[in-house]
């Protein structure tokens, strides 16, 4: 292999710290200690707020309890999916999701929105504040909660948050913490409208109509402002880009006001509701896919850096490495194929490719067993015919 491809892989992997281990316990951290005294009171908070109607509602904590579970344990599911190049640790994962479950709900959110509607209802009077309180409110409230939570990741990971895909999916599980935690108060809230009578049928019916609105919520706002926030920082694998960053912020901010307001946008009209709604999704898809769209060049070079080395082997072609590096590429990458047969392999061949990405990434760029197999793994789907290697 050439020496320059394999000193260029290995400032990659420095660069973006991909494969390296995330460790909580940091004492000598003073950003360790705010996230636990933060998250603490947040838990404490909840705990007081529901702990008085465990008794008389407690089918309804119970049942918004599971649901919420299964919701949070399915969008996680999907996040991790869409997390396509090395993945983040577990543990730095679930310390976004307990911050935006607890700190960002009830330590910051809960009390500052009651704040603000207090102030909105002496500044403007009640009947407006009833109608704009939750647009002016939340969007700026809860996005900061949710994106103070980035900032205490970049302290307690500074070589793991890197770049703005770090930013867009660290920023969804936070975003889905809060949203697991917001949730289950308003399926309580729902039981609590009937005085307890019909309970599940309460909760069922509130929580369904939350899940379907999750599908434009707090995993998508936070997941914009967050990668906005790494923009505006910067890092070192992530030149600072304020423009986007400053677009990211406001676009979050925008979209999460528009959602708590289309009623009163719409001034009560159904139809126009809807119009509001689907406008506001539209917009909020768009913005996460131009979002995607500016993200994924620097990770496609990364990727491409860490895996030039097995191109010159001959391990992997041009093309299949350029499909490694994203969702487009790779689907006109197998869309070539000849057959449907011929378009699977290419699949595979491409997750291989990643997968052996990974493992370079786990083991610094060294030839470990996991490499070694990753690699033999690639030949197989091959039929063990190696790629043709590149003259250099």
């Amino acid at each position: 292999m050439s020496t320059d491809l394999l000193e260029k892989r290995a400032e990659t992997l420095e660069a973006t710290a991909w494969g390296e281990k995330f460790r909580f316990i940091q004492p000598r951290n003073i950003v360790f200690w705010i996230y636990l005294w933060m998250c603490g009171a947040g838990a404490v908070k909840g705990w007081q707020m529901f702990s008085p109607y465990a008794g008389y509602f407690g089918r309804a904590l119970i049942v918004t309890g599971i649901v919420g579970v299964i919701s949070a344990l399915v969008w996680g599911w999907w996040f991790r999916h869409i997390d396509r190049y090395e993945r983040q640790p577990v543990g730095l994962v679930v310390t976004g999701f307990v911050w935006g479950a607890t700190a960002a709900t009830f330590t910051i959110a809960v009390p500052a929105n009651g704040a603000m509607g207090s102030l909105y209802s002496k500044l403007f009077g009640q009947v407006w504040a009833e109608d704009w309180h939750a647009g002016l409110s939340a969007p700026f409230v809860e996005e900061t909660a949710k994106g103070i939570g980035i900032v205490v990741l970049l302290a307690l990971a500074p070589r793991l948050v890197r770049t703005a895909t770090d930013g867009l999916l660290l920023g969804a599980f936070i975003g889905l913490g809060f949203q697991t935690s917001e949730d289950f108060l308003y399926g309580v809230s729902g039981a609590m409208r009937g005085y307890g009578a019909h309970q599940t049928d309460a909760v069922v019916g509130s929580i369904a109509t939350r899940v379907y609105s999750d599908i434009v919520s707090h995993p998508l706002f936070t997941a914009l402002f967050c990668a906005g926030l790494i923009y505006l920082i910067g890092t070192p694998a992530q030149p600072r880009r304020i423009a986007r960053g400053l677009a990211l912020i406001v676009a979050s901010v925008l979209i999460h006001g528009v959602w708590d307001s289309m009623v009163a946008i719409a001034d009560g009209n159904s139809l126009l509701v809807i119009v509001v709604m689907v406008g506001d999704i539209v917009f909020a898809l768009t913005a996460l896919w131009i979002a995607f769209v500016w993200a994924h060049p620097r990770e496609s070079h990364f990727v491409h850096d860490v895996l030039a080395p097995e191109i010159a082997a001959g391990l992997l072609t041009e093309d299949e490495v350029t499909a490694a590096g994203g969702w487009r590429q790779k689907r006109i990458y197998t869309k070539a194929a000849a057959n449907r047969a011929e378009r699977r392999r290419r699949r595979h061949i491409v997750r291989a490719a990643l997968d052996l990405c990974g493992d370079l990434a786990v083991s610094k760029g060294l030839d470990s067993s996991d490499v070694v197999r990753a690699r033999e793994e690639v030949t197989r789907l091959r039929g063990g015919l190696p790629a043709e290697p590149i003259a250099h």
